[in-house]
């Protein structure tokens, strides 16, 4: 019985050790199932919270638009009231700020004593010239760089001129003109004058009827025996004679009754009528080369030395009779101008036709970190757009470096990547007279050390004008950097303003007053009517003009005292 019931007892030990065990298990489980469902639930709140932040927001963003519009007028008149306040005070801006950029311009020049640009200084800055008066830009367009600049690209304006006694008009000539050096074409675009006599002023003809004084002969598409001044301007980087700020000028340069031609650099025809073809030949002059650029002054050499031989000449002393020529240029050809006249000044070679010259938006020193973001990438796509345009051409030549130098420039992201792609095929001058053409750099330093023209600026020995504006988003920067190298040169005078952009200075023109003294309407926005650097270039070459008779008259009274004087000695 003992072994029994201890057998018994032992079963119920193990029974009742065997049925503990399993309660002990069953209460672990149950916390990891707690705490299990707690992380469940709190994901499922963080998951309902999420769910609920986009709710939330659409009720505040639908409780906003219900303020809103619950603040907007509800009348026409209403809306009326209130876009007449909101003008209102976006004048009331545009006016204070129209305020505060408005100013004279500064001028820096090297002031000699009787010397040119003394006496030029001397007729800009008295009462009522273009250097004394403010630069009033006009209103939501000259008050802002790149707004100015993109109007100075398309409004094609000009002065109006009106003498009293004549109406200038002018007509338009196409020419392409061979280069003797390399056989290339290049576009010119005329606009000559014709002078109309009005019947009023008693210079009609018998039959009451008006009569035009002729300036040049015009036949074959070709401006001829030309007797009065001649402005050659130099378009910038992918332009061409047809934009804004170059009709603006030549109508401005013809309504004072001067000639006026814009020279197309290579391959920039904006009819599309001549490509850049160059032929080829066994000698060095015609390699493989790409269009134009900021260094070769040959091409201006060129048409220079062929507008010389069409000036009209006195048939007593065979000197000139039209003349002088004047060049302007601006951005990349303001570095074109200022390099040639300093190449041919420095070795005096500069020929005697040439009166003085402008240059407008010059950088003056050209490398690729000078050109800000993103004008790089706009100024590398527009290269591009003008390789495209003659890819017909440069697709014939089957030179692998020449294939691959066009692949690099078309893949190129900057205008630094591209010239340093092209600058082995990129067409250049001797620095030294004949200035013979030849063809490629080394790499893209080499190129735009060669191009930079401050490095002539210091030798030019004829009048010039550079003129900048200080919110000039492309090229103000490195052009006060190297200021100095034109303050060194008493023959150049520097103009700066406030405001004008890249080739913008859209002003709102200052009253002024016609030959008859009744008011020329001026207009607050500009709208093409003209800009203040079309004035500034005109007065420059007009002061020039009048320095130029000035000293005739002098040697002409010097002669004939001389004259007198000799006849009295060899009577006594």
């Amino acid at each position: 019985m003992t072994d029994t019931a201890d057998i018994a007892a032992g079963n119920a030990h193990k029974s009742s050790g065997s049925s503990t065990a399993p309660s002990y298990s069953s209460a672990q489980s149950t916390s990891k199932v707690t705490t299990s469902n707690t992380k469940v639930f709190n994901k499922r709140s963080s998951h309902k919270k999420r769910s609920q932040r986009p709710s939330l927001l659409r009720r505040q963003s639908s409780l906003l638009l219900t303020h809103i519009q619950s603040s907007l007028p509800a009348t026409p008149t209403a809306w009326a009231l209130a876009c007449l306040s909101l003008s209102s005070a976006a004048l009331q801006y545009e006016l204070r700020l129209q305020k505060s950029l408005s100013s004279p311009p500064d001028v820096f020049c090297n002031l000699v004593s009787n010397s040119r640009i003394k006496r030029i200084y001397d007729k800009l800055s008295n009462e009522g010239g273009i250097w004394n008066r403010n630069v009033v830009p006009s209103l939501f367009v000259g008050t802002r760089g790149v707004m100015s600049s993109f109007a100075a690209y398309a409004l094609k304006g000009g002065e109006k001129y009106d003498d009293g006694a004549a109406i200038v008009k002018s007509t338009r000539v196409r020419e392409v003109m061979t280069m003797g050096a390399d056989g290339a074409r290049l576009v010119l675009d005329w606009e000559v004058p014709i002078k109309i006599i009005n019947s009023n002023a008693g210079n009609a003809n018998a039959d009451g009827s008006q009569h035009q004084v002729q300036v040049a002969d015009l036949t074959n598409d070709k401006v001829d025996n030309i007797s009065r001044p001649i402005v050659l301007l130099v378009h910038g980087m992918n332009n061409d004679s047809s934009f804004g700020y170059i009709r603006s000028m030549m109508k401005t340069a013809t309504s004072r009754g001067w000639v006026a031609v814009c020279m197309n650099l290579r391959g920039q025809d904006y009819l599309g009528q001549v490509k850049n073809t160059t032929p080829r030949g066994n000698n060095d002059l015609c390699q493989l080369h790409l269009q134009y650029n900021a260094g070769f002054t040959g091409d201006l050499r060129g048409v220079i030395q062929q507008l010389e031989k069409r000036l009209a000449k006195k048939s007593s002393n065979n000197s000139y009779l039209g003349g002088p020529i004047y060049l302007v240029g601006y951005s990349l050809g303001a570095n074109i101008v200022t390099k040639y006249l300093g190449e041919e000044s420095l070795h005096g070679t500069l020929p005697k036709c040439i009166g003085g010259g402008a240059a407008l938006g010059n950088p003056l020193h050209i490398a690729s970190n000078t050109v800000p973001f993103p004008w790089n990438m706009i100024l590398a796509m527009g290269v591009k757009r003008s390789l495209l345009q003659n890819f017909s051409v440069y697709n014939q030549h089957h030179e692998r470096g020449f294939r691959n130098a066009i692949k690099k420039a078309m893949t190129s992201r900057t205008i630094g990547q591209l010239d340093d792609a092209c600058a082995p095929y990129i067409l250049r001058n001797e620095p030294y007279p004949p200035f013979a053409p030849r063809v490629g750099y080394q790499d893209g330093n080499e190129y735009w050390h060669d191009s930079s023209s401050h490095r002539y600026v210091g030798h030019i020995s004829v009048p010039l004008l550079k003129v900048a504006a200080k919110d000039d988003f492309l090229v103000f920067g490195q052009f006060a950097r190297k200021l100095n190298h034109c303050l060194e040169n008493p023959n150049v005078v520097v103009v700066k303003t406030r405001c004008g952009g890249h080739l913008g200075w859209q002003e709102s023109p200052p009253p002024r007053k016609d030959a008859n003294g009744n008011d020329v309407a001026s207009s607050w926005f500009g709208g093409g009517i003209g800009s203040w650097s079309d004035v500034a270039v005109a007065d420059f070459i007009e002061a020039l003009l009048q320095i130029k008779h000035e000293d005739e008259c002098r040697e002409k009274e010097g002669s004939v005292r001389e004259g007198a004087l000799t006849s009295i000695v060899s009577k006594l």
